[in-house]
């Protein structure tokens, strides 16, 4: 069990940086266009340069942030309402957790079957973006990567609330 729970932290550790890169490339990206746009009116249209495809590039990054991080925080993803679960036995909620774990395994499993044969389409149609033009392929094939290690994850922290009935909760946290 100790071995899994290395496993987890570890996926979610490389989830967190996936993430936090992510993000640092959605804010510069942001960051860059605001400029060019601003010097483009500055100078009357004579700074011409602008980035192509910014939205794009904030959009999917954005998505891959967005799988990161709940592959990252899976065993926090699911709050119990305190007004129905007050009186439960800590054993109840356990299992209640662990089927909701459950529930983000096959969520994860959809996940990235459904991506894996978007990226399988985009190679075999040539599917490109929009703006940029670039495959689509890498960016299904890396959220479906991330949507493996959210079911991953998943079934893992499931695994351990059955085995030793411990779960993230909120309540005692004071989260």
């Amino acid at each position: 069990m100790v071995f899994l729970v290395k496993i987890s932290r570890f996926i979610a550790r490389m989830c967190e940086f996936i993430g936090g890169i992510s993000l640092i490339i959605i804010v510069l990206a942001t960051i860059a266009d605001v400029f060019f746009r601003y010097m483009f009116k500055l100078t009357g249209g004579e700074l011409g340069f602008t980035i192509k495809g910014g939205v794009e590039i904030v959009s999917y990054f954005m998505l891959f942030a967005l799988l990161s991080a709940f592959a990252a925080y899976v065993e926090r993803s699911q709050i119990i309402v305190d007004v129905f679960t007050q009186k439960m036995p800590q054993a109840i909620k356990g299992y209640m957790m662990g089927t909701f774990m459950m529930g983000f395994f096959l969520i994860g499993i959809v996940f990235t079957w459904g991506l894996y044969e978007s990226a399988v389409d985009a190679v075999h149609f040539g599917k490109v973006t929009q703006d940029l033009r670039i495959s689509m392929m890498p960016i299904y094939g890396l959220s479906s990567f991330l949507s493996a290690l959210l079911a991953t994850r998943a079934l893992i922290e499931s695994i351990n609330i059955f085995k030793t009935g411990e779960f993230f909760d909120a309540e005692e946290t004071g989260a």
